[in-house]
């Protein structure tokens, strides 16, 4: 297990236990529900935009100039075997994307189970 996941994992078990201590405390289930799912949520989001941030989207987009305007930049023209070699590369995954996708996954299970 990597780094990433074990991180993941233990953020999220310290995250459960403070939800099942305020459980404890008698504070309401949907509240705690509630604020686990929105911070799960937002974990998960950030964790889908790192990963859509490594997934060239934007290789071989074109610098439009103007008419007359006989400047060009030296990277402005990629070869089209290139852009497709770069666009079908495998997605990376990077550790800290990988940390906080395991974090908003779990948590928003814990807000789904603890509901039921």
């Amino acid at each position: 297990m990597n780094k990433a996941k074990l991180y993941g994992f233990l953020i999220s078990v310290i995250g459960v236990m403070v939800g099942l201590i305020t459980l404890l405390l008698h504070v309401k289930v949907v509240t705690v529900s509630n604020y686990f799912f929105f911070v799960g949520l937002l974990f998960f989001l950030v964790g889908t935009i790192a990963v859509l941030s490594k997934g060239h989207l934007f290789t071989g987009w074109r610098i439009f100039h103007r008419k007359g305007d006989k400047e060009r930049f030296e990277n402005e023209k990629i070869p089209a075997d290139k852009i497709g070699g770069i666009k079908n590369a495998k997605i990376m995954i990077r550790p800290t994307a990988q940390l906080t996708l395991i974090i908003g996954i779990i948590w928003i299970a814990f807000a789904i189970v603890i509901t039921l």
